[in-house]
């Protein structure tokens, strides 16, 4: 979603159909975490997939997927623009790690600091379509970027709009309220769906990351608005970037896909009794006759018309229970 959203054919191409080889053949593409941890280290993906698979011998799967554990917070985290991280101390006085270094840790993975400065740097090369913020380079400036320039128009002008995305798929604008201390900025998705952000403003702030000149915290003219906490639960200011708006906004547009699919299971006498994250769950009665995960699988995979050229592509299992 993230690859289709900012227009970034490398990573897209991750999940392009392809045949090996040895003609086996890949309806959803290649492994997004092997195939990052094959730019990490070095190693083409046929090798790494094949030692994941334990094709090599079982030392070569141990550490083809320690590889691949590596990776993976680094393609989920990355990509929404999370630096490599340091110490902070949290609003209780805790120190903490921050960063892709925090996250990696909270995720069970085990990532030395310099290494996760690394893997962020290596993401940001790969993928500047994402995450390019050169303003001179040959490359045009990534997503994170060009969302923080669609937004600040919109907030500094009168009645502006900015469009942004594949076909321009992503409306971006803003309602003044009467009586509040700022706008009602809303990002319009491909569905129609709206995201809004209450009291949205344009402040002077200090980033969580440092100035590459100057070495001291940066100040930017950052967009705030006002919603819950989520480590508080209070209501209270919140300060975003291109990175946060474009995570809101693949996460958002990922659910409404999900929404059309698990309608489309019911219409395909699949009845939907559950869903986690991005699976569909559903109870069929155990003959022949009923539709299988198979089914599933092709509806999961049918093109979204509101999305024109997003990959989609699935996989599952089927049992008298639910599983991870």
């Amino acid at each position: 979603m993230g690859a289709w959203l900012a227009g970034c054919d490398s990573l897209l191409n991750v999940f392009q159909p392809f045949t090996d080889e040895a003609g086996h053949f890949y309806p959803n593409g290649r492994d997004p975490y092997l195939d990052f941890a094959s730019k990490m280290y070095g190693i083409p993906y046929a090798k790494l997939w094949a030692d994941y698979k334990g094709f090599n011998g079982e030392a070569a799967q141990i550490e083809a997927k320690k590889k691949r554990q590596t990776a993976k917070p680094g393609v989920l985290g990355a990509i929404y623009r999370l630096g490599g991280g340091q110490w902070m101390v949290n609003e209780a006085g805790d120190r903490i790690r921050a960063g892709l270094w925090g996250y990696s840790w909270n995720m069970g993975v085990e990532m030395e600091q310099e290494q996760a400065h690394f893997v962020v740097r290596m993401f940001r090369e790969a993928y500047p379509e994402i995450c390019s913020t050169d303003m001179n380079g040959a490359t045009p400036i990534g997503i994170w970027k060009r969302l923080e320039f669609a937004t600040q128009d919109v907030m500094k002008g009168q009645d502006t709009k900015r469009r942004i995305g594949p076909n321009g798929c992503v409306l971006i604008d803003k309602l003044n309220v009467a009586g509040r201390p700022g706008a009602l900025m809303r990002m319009q998705l491909p569905s129609g769906r709206r995201l809004h952000y209450l009291d949205a403003r344009m402040e002077m702030t200090q980033m969580p990351w440092e100035d590459r000149e100057t070495g001291e915290p940066a100040v930017k003219d950052a967009l705030c608005y006002n919603g819950q906490n989520q480590k508080t639960g209070m209501w209270s200011k919140i300060t975003t970037h291109g990175g946060k708006l474009f995570e809101n906004l693949v996460q958002a547009i990922a659910r409404d896909v999900l929404a059309v699919k698990l309608l489309e299971f019911e219409e395909n006498d699949l009845p939907v009794v559950g869903h986690v994250h991005d699976e569909g769950i559903c109870l069929v009665p155990d003959d022949p006759f009923s539709p299988r995960v198979e089914r599933m699988a092709e509806v999961m995979s049918t093109p979204i018309d509101w999305a024109p050229g997003l990959l989609l592509g699935a996989d599952g299992f089927e049992d008298a229970y639910y599983h991870k």
